[in-house]
């Protein structure tokens, strides 16, 4: 039987599932590095935005610096009952770089790099109940994508995400 806590993260999933837009292009492969940095990640720094039925969503990522990537994730919608956040940041630990999300300011959950090359990050938490892994990649277009995905009882869930890169504005 779900814990209060899970039946709130399915809750939580299923809220961002409904108003997340579906991205099904291929995440790229390549090979993969044994020691990274987060100078290899920085490909995934800037201000990058999409906007799909009524819902913009962004996501910001700030250069590495003193240690560590900043980050937030946030969805706009008219509805204000519906809008959702999330602090992220990649920081180094020991011999490896890992992922921390605190979807709504919550508590954090940290992911372990599993895999890292020219163009892609993968974080990963087996014992998580979803996401299990997270994922970032830059496609042929330059546009950053993203992927949560993991079990959560039966079958095997995904979230996509694709943003363009937002120019800042003129002074």
């Amino acid at each position: 039987m779900p814990t209060t806590r899970s039946t709130a993260a399915i809750g939580g999933l299923l809220l961002l599932l409904a108003a997340t837009p579906l991205n099904t292009t291929a995440q790229p492969e390549g090979p993969a590095r044994d020691a990274v940095s987060l100078d290899d990640i920085a490909w995934m720094a800037g201000h990058w935005a999409s906007e799909d039925d009524g819902t913009l969503s962004e996501e910001l990522w700030m250069p590495p610096a003193g240690g560590v990537m900043l980050g937030l994730h946030r969805d706009s919608r008219e509805d204000p009952a519906r809008a959702f956040f999330e602090y992220l940041r990649i920081e180094t630990r020991g011999d490896t770089l890992v992922y921390i999300a605190q979807p709504g300011g919550g508590e954090a959950t940290v992911f372990a790099l599993a895999r890292c090359d020219d163009r892609r990050a993968v974080f990963t938490n087996p014992g998580h109940d979803f996401p299990k892994q997270i994922a970032y990649w830059l496609d042929d277009e330059g546009r950053l994508n993203a992927s949560a995905s993991g079990a959560v009882g039966e079958g095997d869930p995904e979230l996509q995400w694709r943003w363009e890169r937002v120019e800042p504005a003129d002074e």
